[in-house]
């Protein structure tokens, strides 16, 4: 390439030096803007011959309700015994009761992207937490943290007039910035909630806690029977006190993300040794129990059908004695863990009741995923992944599981069981990852109760809670451009059973597999690690008819087919779904473990 002559480099330079100058006068002009700009009163050299202008405070609607979300992590769509669980949930069930049940809602199959999308009324990928806050991937789906493009929910609420309170587990900031050293911008404070108490990492253990308050870490209290649940709900209400002391007419934005029920799977003996009993029956005896539960209940469609065990998994028949005993304890250490956190969250109830501001508490209830699977078929008894215990060590200590001494985690057919009446575990696009449990309390705002069955999206939480406050999201925030929210208001379902569905199409993606949902079809694709994504087998299901993706029409209908995956591509380039990556090796583990052998 040739190079510019002496009269082209000076021709270049001048441009440079003026494109320069007009920059200096433009960063001068807008740093001539004085403390008086945009001020709506007059200012002489005296108050006498002035006039103020002070500040309006940010109002909510009259009347607006406080909004509460609750958070459990990793629980599957059947575990709670409103959904057809035999596990005890009366606090949850209650609130099922005097609101609204879904049975059709859907989140990310893993927890940062539905935390991310929760929080901002948006797509995962479309503010960059396509993957676990850990990393960047140097790609805008994949920071590790929400663009300051998509406002959370707290800062809108805040600027619209609320308080913001949160507590329990974050992990919606990269790793390097959760040190003491790291940059608070992503921490919870940074991003609208005025308090804060909890862990900002994935997970933590239960009796002793990696523990933030606001902007620092601190020790957790010390008492012998800590348990993190009971800590954050501790906090939850000393705040929610302070705030009412202070400010009674003020509403509240309050944020309860419990590390329950994630492994590792910690609870007082009391509440595993009740279940004990239980769970010796097996996983194929409880699904099938679940199911049967389900069809009473009407929690599912009366011809559901309950596919076959997940490829790899064994017959609980097919295990040795030692094997099943250990094996149903760690479901009873889970299943108390629930019910540990149950009485957690009745404790938030009364305290409302008390206080005469639970009917007029907006309260959204979920799950950021299905029942893990990533301990694989043993299971983690001294630490949650990695564990190489035999059944054999795992029973001689079998007294210590759940306790202080051990992290466990169930052996993966345990998420089978969880998620009935799906298929397959969180992480995977099957509704066993995405389709988890939702239900929505506000006595004095709902009149209608019972089920709905309207395909929800996690995204369309907040916008349903800003509607409820009357605080519109910006389109400009701090000086940011704003995405435009991506969910839609479901509060036409609340008194509505009939109401139409939010949207008429939604994608999914997790480490290369993907899924779309439209106008009740899905196709959806698990992707082999280490294999071309244009070798991925889709295929297509009529889940208007066929609730549990039982019926694979992949191959008798082969255009709906075609239709749907380039539709995928349409909707993936919309939201920023695009390049896909692969898992890291580590977790693409967790797939190759589980994958049907084709």
């Amino acid at each position: 390439m040739s190079q510019p002559s002496d009269f082209s480099r000076r021709k270049l330079l001048g441009a440079a030096l003026a494109g320069g100058l007009a920059a200096r006068g433009a960063a001068q002009s807008a740093c001539e803007a004085t403390p008086s700009s945009g001020f709506a009163g007059s200012i002489g050299r005296t108050a006498r011959d002035s006039k103020p202008a002070p500040l309006a405070a940010p109002h909510p609607r009259p009347g607006a309700p406080n909004i509460l979300y609750i958070v459990l992590d990793d629980t599957g769509f059947s575990d709670l015994g409103c959904y057809g669980s035999e596990i005890n949930t009366p606090n949850i069930n209650a609130l099922a009761a005097g609101g609204l049940f879904y049975n059709n809602f859907h989140c990310k199959a893993i927890c940062s992207p539905t935390r991310a999308s929760l929080l901002t009324g948006r797509n995962s990928h479309a503010v960059g937490m396509k993957e676990l806050a850990e990393d960047d991937f140097g790609y805008p789906h994949s920071r590790g943290r929400i663009t300051p493009a998509a406002a959370t929910v707290a800062q809108v609420l805040r600027a619209g007039g609320y308080s913001t309170v949160g507590v329990g587990k974050w992990h919606l900031v990269p790793r390097r910035d959760q040190r003491a050293s790291g940059d608070r911008a992503n921490w919870p404070l940074g991003k609208g909630f005025d308090r804060f108490y909890g862990f900002l990492s994935g997970w933590t253990d239960q009796y002793h806690p990696d523990l933030i308050e606001d902007n620092h870490a601190v020790k957790r209290p010390a008492q012998s029977d800590y348990h993190f649940s009971v800590d954050i709900v501790d906090k939850l209400l000393a705040m929610t006190g302070d705030h009412v002391s202070a400010d009674a007419a003020k509403p509240l934005f309050s944020y309860l993300a419990f590390g329950a029920t994630h492994a590792p799977l910690q609870v007082p003996r009391r509440y595993i040794d009740k279940y004990a009993p239980v769970y010796a029956k097996g996983w194929d005896r409880i699904r099938e129990e679940r199911f049967q539960r389900q069809i009473e209940l009407g929690v599912i469609p009366a011809d559901t059908k309950l596919p076959p065990r997940n490829p790899g998994d064994p017959a609980w028949t097919d295990l040795s004695e030692h094997e099943r005993a250990v094996y149903a304890r760690f479901m009873a250490a889970y299943a108390g863990f629930l019910e540990h956190t149950d009485e957690q969250i009745g404790r938030v109830v009364n305290w409302l009741k008390e206080h005469k501001l639970f009917d007029n508490t907006a309260i959204f209830f979920l799950s950021d995923n299905g029942g893990a699977p990533e301990a694989g078929l043993r299971g983690g008894f001294q630490r949650p992944y990695g564990d190489n215990m035999t059944a054999e060590q795992m029973y001689a200590r079998l007294d210590e599981l759940g306790s202080e001494k051990t992290q466990p985690l169930y052996p993966r057919p345990w998420a089978m069981a969880s998620d009935t009446p799906f298929k397959y575990y969180k992480l995977w696009p099957y509704a066993g990852g995405v389709q988890t449990p939702f239900i929505v309390s506000w006595p004095a705002g709902i009149q209608a109760k019972g089920k709905r069955t309207q395909f929800v999206d996690v995204i369309d939480i907040t916008p349903t809670a800003l509607d409820l406050a009357g605080v519109p999201a910006p389109s400009t925030f701090e000086g940011v451009c704003q995405i435009p929210l991506q969910g839609k208001s479901i509060r036409p379902t609340f008194e509505n059973r009939q109401a139409p569905d939010p949207r008429d199409t939604q994608y999914f993606e997790l480490w290369g597999s993907r899924g779309i949902w439209s106008k009740g079809w899905k196709a959806v694709s698990m992707h082999v690690p280490g294999t071309d994504f244009s070798q991925d087998r889709w295929e297509l299901y009529n889940v208007a008819n066929d609730f549990t993706e039982s019926d694979d029409l992949a191959a008798s209908n082969p255009a709906k087919l075609e239709e749907m995956k380039r539709l995928w591509w349409v909707e993936a380039e919309k939201n920023g779904a695009l390049p896909l990556l692969e898992a890291p090796a580590a977790r693409s583990r967790t797939y190759d473990q589980a994958l049907p052998k084709r």
